[in-house]
């Protein structure tokens, strides 16, 4: 009993630091203003990754290389090694926010036209790689409850958020 009760307290204290982390990074980070750069980051959860051919299939469907789509998946126990994807371990992560993971530190310093987010449910530790990571244009489902992203598409069903991502992915490419 106690133990769950040190879990819970630990869990709210570390919602309460990555939201207070989320919002100070998107309120210090500065605009992405260089040239067109070809990278695309795709950030999801490893519930909505479990049948992966649309998430890995996406650099074909917006015309680009696949080393130009670079994909985290966010959860434990994940093996994706094979797949040249990089896991977001909960376990990575600091009690304030701080990636450990040489991976997704390289992740974040990477520049990207866009960065796209889908999660299956509300994903904290998603939302601060997100908030962290630089992108000219960030798309992603809702609810984004911390205004990280450019375009927020109202969709549950993967196959409808990646028609919609395309649609405003080509919009935005037109543009510049």
């Amino acid at each position: 009993m106690r133990h769950l009760i040190e879990v819970m307290i630990s869990s709210k204290l570390k919602h309460f630091f990555y939201a207070k982390k989320i919002r100070k990074v998107l309120k210090n980070k500065p605009l992405l203003d260089i040239e067109s750069l070809d990278k695309i980051g795709f950030i999801t959860d490893a519930e909505s990754f479990k049948n992966n051919d649309e998430f890995l299939n996406l650099h074909k469907q917006l015309e680009h290389k696949k080393a130009d789509l670079k994909i985290v998946v966010c959860g434990s126990g994940i093996d994706l090694d094979r797949l040249q994807i990089e896991v977001l371990d909960p376990k990575e992560v600091t009690f304030s926010g701080e990636f450990k993971s040489a991976g997704i530190q390289s992740f974040i310093q990477e520049h990207y036209d866009f960065i796209i987010c889908y999660f299956s449910e509300k994903n904290q530790l998603g939302s601060l790689l997100a908030a962290e990571a630089y992108g000219r244009v960030k798309i992603g489902n809702k609810p984004d409850d911390y205004g990280i992203y450019d375009v927020e598409i109202n969709s549950g069903n993967k196959e409808e958020f990646l028609e919609e991502v395309i649609k405003y992915y080509r919009i935005f490419k037109k543009k510049n």
